[in-house]
């Protein structure tokens, strides 16, 4: 009779712990490769954001870059920043990750370069409130930027055009 009960609590703590894990799981906003990195004529290094719709506000704009120690203490080398465009912005996007268009509430620095070590995360997400319907992002170094040709963009881990990277968000939308 103890084995039985052991064993139906134990039964019980997994199913307990499925649902919980499938719950968690439902719960989270889907992400998709809707951003784009690049470099501008001078050599600047862009994002290109791609939203679902023309319609959808990028509410919230991040980025991040890994706990590489190149670069540490040196204030000229980006490590993260996070911006709040305004109401007003819809569509895609482009912007520079050293000076974010004006009107965009930010903690930016003064950053003008990246590490040469670890990796990058531009994202954004999509959403009223404190609801996310969607996330974008795309993950970098500086190597991949670097590597980058003329028109070309990297976005879900490999170099594109902006006609293939617009394809791919429409796509993945």
């Amino acid at each position: 009779m103890i084995s039985d009960h052991k064993t139906a609590r134990t039964l019980s703590r997994v199913g307990a712990t499925a649902v919980l894990a499938l719950l968690a799981a439902g719960c989270s906003p889907p992400e998709h490769p809707l951003v784009a990195i690049g470099k501008g004529p001078d050599g600047d290094v862009r994002a290109l954001l791609r939203p679902c719709s023309q319609d959808d506000h990028p509410r919230k704009v991040e980025l991040f870059g890994s706990d590489e120690k190149d670069g540490k203490g040196d204030s000229t080398v980006l490590d993260y920043w996070s911006a709040q465009p305004p109401g007003s912005v819809t569509g895609e996007q482009e912007f520079s990750l050293f000076e974010l268009p004006k009107g965009w509430r930010d903690d930016a620095g003064s950053a003008t370069k990246l590490a040469s070590g670890g990796d990058y995360s531009v994202s954004f997400v999509v959403g009223r409130g404190d609801t996310v319907r969607y996330k974008g992002r795309a993950i970098f170094t500086r190597a991949d930027v670097e590597g980058l040709a003329p028109g070309q963009w990297w976005a879900d881990g490999k170099a594109m055009s902006r006609a293939q990277f617009r394809e791919q968000a429409d796509d993945a939308c």
